[in-house]
């Protein structure tokens, strides 16, 4: 990713009218992502009882990472991301835990250079933040986060993915416009025909910078970077959590 890109990707995020609205639209776009972060802290294999260290990589409004504290209440959390107004957002979100939570503004690309002493995470989590990243920048990525985790140290990822069979890829896009289309008219109680929504949401993609992968893609990348144990944990269509073992 250029450096204009990367640039824009951030300013897409770095938006008071799409931090305001961010939750509520993510209900609209990813109805999913309640059961992938408990599958994030089901995985895990750790004692609710714990002293735990995480990274949470694209904290956004703070979602994850409440669960992640919700499920181990002992846990500490570096979270990271790179608008400053989804942090701030997060800050809200955590109000009750924030001795628990330590916020560092970072681009994925620039997070190896910044030199924060970290080693020994017990976990490194992300969710719908890492499909803005190219194959190059995620291997590198990836050999980071490996090269914080202790032993046997996990990373679990939430993301979108698309499908290497074009009748598939079609099939499941037109799905889940279907599902967008029944949650703006519940949630928002808005009609939408499936062409403007799917106008509207290739226009969003490209705003947002997005490249998602092929699953088998983004494992072999763990592979690549040296984790010995790589697994989609859960999937249904263009979305699935997977992750690796150090």
């Amino acid at each position: 990713m250029g450096k204009n890109s990367l640039r824009e990707t951030v300013f897409a995020f770095n938006n008071n009218d799409i931090v305001a609205t961010y939750d509520f639209d993510m209900d609209v776009w990813h109805p999913n992502r309640e059961k992938m972060a408990s599958i994030v802290c089901e995985i895990l294999p750790f004692k609710n009882t714990e002293n735990l260290k995480f990274m949470d990589l694209g904290v956004g409004t703070g979602y994850l990472s409440r669960r992640i504290i919700e499920t181990f209440p002992n846990a500490t959390i570096l979270a990271i991301d790179a608008a400053e107004l989804m942090i701030e957002k997060a800050k809200i979100r955590l109000q009750n835990n924030l001795k628990q939570v330590t916020f560092q503004i970072s681009t994925f690309q620039e997070l190896s250079s910044k030199k924060i002493p970290l080693s020994n995470l017990d976990a490194v989590v992300s969710s719908f933040a890492l499909h803005h990243l190219y194959r190059e920048e995620k291997l590198a990525l990836f050999e980071y986060i490996r090269s914080i985790l202790k032993p046997n140290g996990w990373f679990v990822n939430c993301d979108i993915f698309k499908t290497a069979d074009t009748t598939l890829e079609a099939r499941y896009r037109h799905l889940h416009h279907l599902g967008i289309q029944e949650r703006i008219k519940r949630i928002k109680q808005q009609e939408k025909s499936i062409d403007q929504i799917s106008s509207e949401l290739a226009e969003k993609e490209k705003k947002d910078g997005d490249h998602p992968l092929f699953i088998t893609d983004d494992l072999q990348i763990l592979v690549d970077a040296g984790f010995h144990t790589t697994e989609c944990f859960w999937k249904e269509y263009r979305e699935a959590v997977y992750g690796g073992i150090k």
